[in-house]
């Protein structure tokens, strides 16, 4: 019934990144300026540090097929990069599961980083123009501040969540 919960959060938390997607685009002069929100990511790679690998794997395989059929013009870019980041977060940060800080800055980062992985396969497959400054400007700052929002609104409410669960579990054991 849990990995029921952790799916269905993960896809009111897919429709939501969707949704502030598309309310939230600017523009200064002829410029865009791109907000990428990546709620999705986010709870997955805090699923993997507080709940098991299998759960976060699974998630992002079924998460990144759902992104890359959605947004993706190039399938198996999310997949890739999400199955990525958890095996990465699994591998080296598990260890700051107690550490709220460190593990709030190292999901920040890893928001930062898929933007850039993102961009740099769209850049090699040619269906962006890659121009550093601009992609700075214009894309990874606007996005870096939109997951800082998020994330501190998200993070609490998901820890609170997993508490919840994992006290339940613990209750239904005793």
């Amino acid at each position: 019934m849990r990995a029921l919960y952790y799916f269905l959060i993960g896809i009111v938390l897919f429709y939501i990144d969707t949704a502030i997607g598309l309310v939230i685009p600017m523009q200064i002069g002829d410029k865009d300026i791109i907000f990428v929100p990546h709620l999705t990511i986010m709870y997955i790679l805090m699923l993997s540090v507080y709940r098991s690998f299998g759960v976060a794997m699974v998630l992002s395989v079924v998460l990144g097929l759902i992104t890359d059929l959605y947004f993706g013009s190039f399938y198996g870019l999310y997949l890739f990069g999400y199955i990525l980041f958890v095996v990465i977060m699994d591998f080296f940060f598990k260890t700051f599961y107690r550490d709220h800080t460190m593990l709030f800055i190292i999901i920040l980062l890893s928001t930062v980083f898929l933007e850039i992985y993102v961009a740099i396969m769209y850049s090699i497959l040619g269906i962006i123009n890659f121009e550093f400054i601009d992609f700075v400007i214009f894309r990874l700052i606007p996005t870096f501040i939109l997951n800082l929002i998020l994330l501190t609104i998200l993070f609490p409410i998901i820890m609170k969540f997993l508490r919840k669960v994992q006290l339940k579990i613990d209750s239904k054991k005793s």
